[in-house]
């Protein structure tokens, strides 16, 4: 068993404990769900400016690392990544229940992570909740090789 591993079954967990805490009927979302989703928080992650990554921020969020390194909100919102290039998502998949979006896709970016390269071509995947002013993100996974 790898990091990579220990975060997949992380994220599961995690989706599937927001999947289970949900109530209520909303309708089902769609792929142009789960690209706003992914866009509106790699917008704010673009923008460099902690204000606007919180803004997408589930109260709950929790990110995993390649590296093994990790956090909460708090904490993220003080080490987030430089990003010296647009954004490209490719390969999304996705599923979805009453409200939440499991999302995983190739995302290609120029970025530093505590002033050490990033791999600029790696899957991600990112748990998603419809919050009250939009997709929130509540988990994510970074594959991409630190250093």
């Amino acid at each position: 068993m790898n990091k990579r591993d220990v975060a997949l079954g992380l994220l599961a967990g995690l989706g599937g404990a927001g999947l289970l805490g949900l109530a209520g009927s909303q309708a089902a979302a769609s792929e142009e769900d789960a690209r706003a989703a992914i866009s509106a928080w790699l917008d704010a992650l673009q923008s460099g400016e902690p204000a606007k990554v919180e803004a997408v921020l589930a109260p709950e969020f929790q990110i995993l690392r390649s590296d093994g390194s990790g956090h909460d909100k708090a904490s993220y919102l003080t080490d987030l990544p430089k990003q010296t290039s647009k954004p490209e998502v490719s390969e999304i998949a996705f599923g979805e229940n009453e409200g939440v979006i499991v999302a995983r896709y190739i995302l290609s970016v120029e970025q530093t992570i505590n002033n050490k390269p990033v791999q600029a071509k790696a899957p991600r995947l990112s748990v998603f909740r419809k919050g009250s002013a939009g997709w929130l993100i509540v988990a994510h996974a970074n594959f991409a090789h630190i250093g």
